[in-house]
Parts: C-alpha cells; sequence; structure tokens
C-alpha cells in the first residue's frame, strides 16, 4: 500500500486482505480447495431436499419447478446471515493479541468474517443461477434485486455482528446463545417451508422478521420475477439500518473496555 494513500484507501485495502486472507484460509489444505464453495451449497441441497421435499414433503408453490429452486434462494442468504452472527461472537476473543497492541478499526473484525461469508454466499448464487437457468426460470432483467438484497443483507448481519461480539466479551456464554437464537430463527423463516403453511395466528411473527423479507426478495430475484411489496421491503430497510447503526454504536462505546477484558 502506498505511504501516501488516504486514511480511506488505507482501511479498504486492509480489508480487502483480510477478507481474501479468510477465506483463503478457509480450504486451505484442503483437497478440493476452493472447489468446497461450490460444493458445499450442493450438499446442503440435497440435505434439505431430501428431508423437506421428499420425507416430509412440504408443498411449494406452482411457480417453482422444484422444491431446490425454492429452498436455495432462502437457504444461501441464511447461511451467509448465520455464519456472519456467529463467527462475529467471537471475533474479537478469538483476535485477542491484535485486539491488544494493535491500533486499528476493530469493526474491521467484525466486517471481514460477514464479507468473507457473503463471498462464499456469491459463489453459491452463481451455482444456484446456473441451475434456476437450467430449468428456463432465470431472468436477466431481474437479477438487478439481488444487488440490494446484498446490501441489507450485509448491513443487517453486520449490525447484529457487532452487537454478538460486544456481548461476547463481557458475557461469554453469549456466543451459545446466540446459536440456539440462530436456530430458532432459521425455522422462525420461511426457508425450508412456504409463508402460506403458517397458521394465521402466527403470521405476524413471520412477516415481522427482516429475513423474511430478505429471503422474498432473493426469490423475487431468480425465479418469482415480480417486484416486491413495499411495506416488508421498506421493513427490511429499516431493521437494516438500524441493527448497522445500533450495532455499530455499541461496539464503539464498549472499544475502550475490550482490551482490559480479553
Amino acid at each position: 500500500m502506498p505511504e501516501h494513500a488516504s486514511p480511506f484507501a488505507s482501511k479498504l485495502f486492509l480489508l480487502k486482505e483480510m477478507v481474501t486472507r479468510d477465506v483463503r484460509a478457509r480450504y486451505a489444505g484442503s483437497g478440493l480447495g476452493i472447489l468446497w464453495a461450490f460444493a458445499m451449497p450442493i450438499l446442503w441441497m440435497l440435505l434439505y431436499t431430501g428431508v423437506f421435499g421428499l420425507v416430509l414433503r412440504v408443498p411449494v408453490d406452482p411457480a417453482y419447478a422444484s422444491f431446490p429452486e425454492f429452498l436455495m434462494a432462502g437457504l444461501l442468504p441464511w447461511m451467509a446471515i448465520s455464519e456472519g452472527i456467529s463467527r462475529s461472537s467471537s471475533c474479537l476473543i478469538d483476535n485477542a493479541p491484535m485486539v491488544k497492541k494493535t491500533v486499528f478499526p476493530l469493526e474491521m473484525l467484525v466486517l471481514s468474517v460477514v464479507l468473507a461469508a457473503m463471498v462464499n454466499e456469491v459463489i453459491a448464487l452463481a451455482v444456484y443461477g446456473v441451475y434456476v437457468a437450467l430449468l428456463g426460470h432465470l431472468s436477466p432483467a431481474w437479477l438487478w434485486l439481488v444487488g440490494p438484497a446484498l446490501v441489507l443483507q450485509g448491513l443487517l448481519t453486520f449490525g447484529l455482528g457487532c452487537i454478538a461480539a460486544t456481548l461476547t466479551v463481557f458475557l461469554r456464554d453469549t456466543a451459545h446463545a446466540i446459536g440456539i437464537a440462530l436456530t430458532v430463527a432459521f425455522y422462525a423463516t420461511p426457508i425450508v417451508y412456504p409463508a402460506s403453511l403458517v397458521p394465521a395466528r402466527f403470521r405476524p411473527w413471520i412477516d415481522a422478521n427482516p429475513v423474511s423479507a430478505l429471503v422474498d426478495l432473493y426469490r423475487r430475484a431468480f425465479t418469482l420475477h415480480a417486484p416486491p411489496p413495499a411495506a416488508p421491503l421498506a421493513g427490511l430497510a429499516a431493521a437494516s439500518a438500524l441493527a448497522a447503526l445500533a450495532g455499530a454504536a455499541l461496539f464503539s462505546r464498549a472499544r475502550p473496555h475490550f482490551a482490559d477484558l480479553l
């Protein structure tokens, strides 16, 4: 990095290096290497399709040619969100020497694991896009919705990741609680089942879940090819912005205490 680079450019360069290192370290030493980024989504698709599509026979909208087409548009972003939050919860503890001795924006530790998870998601979405194209359902004209979906997802995950990282430093049991909360959130989101199957008395809870609107946005981009309803989209945008602002504020306020507690 040139010495005369601006502070913003320096931070951007550092973030890029951290994300690159994280992605490379994930597959270092494995026989398939980066091919695991393509293989894992397929393995998860086979598992969930076998359980929910073949055994439980969960019905899906006729707009989808197969259960995997319905499933993966929700499962892939959820996997990135779950990984980003769970890894963020331990990122400060895992990098305690760096937190204590190095002067740099600690938020980058959270942001780097969130972005690394999303890099893998983008690779998986490319594979999923090929699958949908083979089904004859892919419309490039609607793929622009993926961009806003990724931005909103990144803000939401970063905000929740900052909260998780901060709370874990002060209370180590938080990491275990987050694992349980993510499992509950997974089944409270219409990923392996359509929202139409949810009883009416529980629908307000499903509709209040911002990830439900995010999953719907991905499904509209790849298969449904229709604009998202304004209210859920506005709710998702508001929740993402609020999570990012609240998470960053909490993280910034607690940052002076991190070195003493690690």
